[in-house]
């Protein structure tokens, strides 16, 4: 290799490093919070990567879990799984939703906390869910129980979006 090619080599390699570093440098700024003015006070913008993963990541799980329906339509109904589906479908589009108000005012930090707490509620359900549906063989009871969960789940998200 001669050495002017040695030379394009590393202005190559030096030029793919730069370009992540500057990727990653614009990631870290835009993800940082904004302060921002409202009528409740001075608050942080949120961003919404960071709002799912450090806040509800559990959800995410729970999404690639029912993606994988193999193991739930063996223990729910089509009717319950695709009210499933949609109710996750749901809950995560609110999610946007109340980011997107908090950081521009139109949810106030009071809302955003109770809409927080709820969400909390909603993934306890998720993990039930979740915890059912791993197990190898349900009773009876479990089925039943399974079913109410993704009821109680569905209404649940029905009740955010009002």
């Amino acid at each position: 290799m001669s050495s002017q090619s040695k030379v394009v080599v590393i202005a190559v390699l030096a030029a793919a490093v730069l370009i992540v570093f500057a990727y990653l440098g614009r990631d870290l700024y835009l993800k940082r919070p904004h302060p921002i003015k409202c009528d409740d006070g001075l608050r942080q913008t949120i961003d919404l990567r960071s709002f799912t993963n450090d806040y509800w990541a559990y959800s995410m799980e729970f999404e690639a879990a029912l993606t994988k329906e193999k193991k739930l339509t063996a223990r729910l109904d089509p009717r319950q799984l695709q009210q499933l589906s949609e109710s996750l479908q749901q809950a995560m589009e609110f999610r946007k939703y109340v980011v997107a108000g908090y950081n521009s005012c139109a949810i106030s930090k009071k809302q955003y906390g109770e809409f927080g707490s709820r969400f909390y509620t909603l993934d306890a359900v998720s993990r039930q869910i979740t915890a059912l549906t791993q197990k190898t063989e349900l009773t009876h009871e479990e089925q039943k129980r399974l079913a109410t969960l993704v009821d109680k789940y569905a209404n649940m998200v029905g009740e955010l979006a009002r």
